[in-house]
C-alpha cells in the first residue's frame, strides 16, 4: 500500500529530488548537509509532515548550494 504525502511533503520532496538530479548527491549525505539529519528524506517518504522551519531550512540549504556553484559573472564596463 503506497502512503499518501502530505502536500508540503511531497512539495518538498519534489524540491529535493530536483536538487538531487542536479547535484548528484544521494539521500542520505542531503539530510546531513542540509539538516544533520541522514534519515530525513526516507522520514518525509513515510509519511512525516515538515515544519515550517524544516523547510525554510531546507530551501536555504538548495539556494545557497546552487548560488555557490553558479559561474560569476564579469561586470561589464
Amino acid at each position: 500500500m503506497v502512503k499518501k504525502l502530505h502536500p508540503a511533503a511531497a512539495a518538498l520532496l519534489a524540491e529535493i529530488e530536483a536538487y538531487r538530479a542536479r547535484s548528484g548527491t544521494d539521500r542520505t549525505n542531503f539530510g546531513k548537509q542540509a539538516l544533520r539529519n541522514g534519515n530525513f528524506i526516507p522520514r518525509l517518504e513515510g509519511g512525516a509532515i515538515p515544519t515550517f522551519k524544516t523547510i525554510d531550512r531546507v530551501r536555504a540549504f538548495i539556494d545557497g548550494q546552487t548560488k555557490a556553484t553558479q559561474p560569476r559573472r564579469k561586470a561589464s564596463r
